[in-house]
């Protein structure tokens, strides 16, 4: 596939890729380079978020404690998603 880059620098991801990573307007993407390749990264899940957090929660020796604040956050962030 082939986007064009308008005069403004921007260009359209084609609608089959959109759909396929479920990216919406706003959704921000990372970008960076690799070698000749620009490399554009959807954003994370929530689900792939705290699975992140609990990572480093627990290699920090805090996962589970009643005020870890990633658990909280994380929990919240996840009962937010869900209800949306």
């Amino acid at each position: 596939m082939f986007a064009t880059i308008t005069s403004k620098g921007q260009i359209t991801l084609p609608a089959k890729l959109r759909r396929q990573l479920r990216l919406v307007p706003g959704h921000k993407m990372a970008v960076r380079v690799e070698g000749n390749s620009l490399v554009l990264e959807a954003p994370p899940s929530l689900s792939e978020i705290q699975q992140e957090l609990e990572a480093v929660a627990r290699a920090n020796g805090t996962w589970g404690k009643p005020y870890d604040p990633a658990n909280i956050w994380a929990a919240a962030a996840v009962d937010r998603h869900a209800g949306a």
